[in-house]
């Protein structure tokens, strides 16, 4: 994006605090919070969410789009990552307060839930711990059967990583006062698209919802303050239709007929690969397939299919040395989300765990094999 782009974009957003907007949406996540997060409905809200900001937005510029950030590419680094600089999103926060000096917000003043200046606080003093690399969130993308599951795997990796990762308002249950918030769930919501896709399951809603067994028929949680007229989940479940009529540059169009209950859409089921980039999808599916054996991409890239005999190591420290030493050769082990935001989210602290576990596991098998990340 150019810096007239986001010149726009920190237009808006100042105009939106000084009327209230940006409090209102961090409030009404506060509020919310426990009713969206940790259960199937995660997706929907947040699908809804971002898109009620969109429109408002666009009150102020019809041309305002929130665009979406693919944070996994910057896993190795994600402090350098170019938007995390004075010319977009903003760097580390400053002073005792962690006050966001520069960026897009730089210096805003938010009065919810007191005064205060925005807040970023990373996680490893300047630095910030490695994220999921696309490769995990490939693998989710393809091995994930239900969407009950790819919500949890989610949730669980880069959802909670870039948050923690960003910390200060983003480590609160008003972090929707952070634009890094919007552009982050948008880029989640490119992954549930693609996962949609994947699996030709555009209408799949099963698991726990907001209130017990989740339901397509479900009304998506709201909050006065940013009321969305009652939606349902089955209103925003497909891109391209109703009000959710936006879809992403590097994903598959909308089916060309809503899709039944059932799902059948012909053309789909060709996503293999998180990343955004065709080039670097393509480098990483041929890469995975060349290196892993046939069990291992069973397991972990379902999608792919082949595979080679036999698996081709090398290394020979141990998996539990490695996961737990935090080093991982080409890729990098992902950093465990933090007892404090397992009990804020009410997860079960050993789904968690079994999750992280499994994606340590991948990073293993790639880093002891021939494969060499595109990323």
């Amino acid at each position: 994006m150019s810096s007239q782009e986001w010149g726009a974009i920190a237009d808006v957003l100042r105009r939106m605090n000084n009327d209230g907007w940006m409090s209102r949406f961090g409030a009404s996540h506060d509020r919310l919070f426990s009713r969206v997060h940790g259960n199937t409905c995660f997706f929907p809200f947040h699908r809804r969410y971002v898109l009620e900001f969109e429109n408002i937005a666009r009150g102020y510029d019809p041309s305002f789009v929130v665009p979406y950030w693919d944070a996994t590419e910057s896993f190795r680094n994600p402090a350098g990552d170019p938007l995390l600089s004075a010319g977009a999103l903003g760097t580390n926060g400053q002073g005792s307060d962690r006050c966001l000096v520069n960026g897009i917000q730089g210096n805003t003043q938010m009065t919810y839930p007191n005064g205060h200046c925005l807040r970023r606080n990373y996680n490893n003093g300047n630095s910030i711990n490695a994220w999921y690399a696309p490769e995990i969130i490939s693998s989710y993308i393809q091995s994930d059967t239900s969407l009950a599951a790819f919500r949890e795997n989610i949730e669980y990796s880069i959802h909670g990583a870039v948050h923690l990762g960003l910390g200060g308002e983003m480590n609160t249950g008003y972090a929707a006062q952070d634009f890094s918030f919007m552009v982050h769930h948008a880029n989640l919501d490119r992954l549930w698209w693609d996962w949609q896709n994947t699996h030709n399951a555009y209408l799949m809603y099963d698991g726990t919802g907001s209130n017990g067994a989740a339901s397509l028929s479900d009304t998506i949680p709201e909050d006065a303050a940013v009321p969305f007229g009652g939606s349902s989940v089955s209103s925003v479940m497909v891109l391209g239709y109703g009000n959710v009529c936006y879809t992403y540059d590097s994903s598959p169009n909308p089916p060309q007929a809503y899709p039944g209950a059932g799902g059948s859409s012909q053309g789909r089921g060709s996503v293999n690969s998180a990343s955004p980039n065709a080039s670097d999808r393509n480098r990483e599916s041929s890469g995975i397939q060349s290196a892993l054996n046939s069990d291992d991409i069973g397991r972990f890239f379902p999608g792919l299919g082949g595979g080679s005999p036999s698996r081709r190591r090398r290394g020979n420290e141990s998996d539990a040395a490695r996961c737990s030493s935090g080093r991982g050769g080409p890729i990098p082990y992902p950093a465990q989300l933090t007892p404090m935001w397992i009990e804020m989210h009410g997860y079960d602290p050993e789904r968690v765990r079994a999750a992280h576990t499994n994606a340590c596991d991948l990073v293993t098998i790639l880093n002891n094999s021939t494969y060499v990340s595109p990323y």
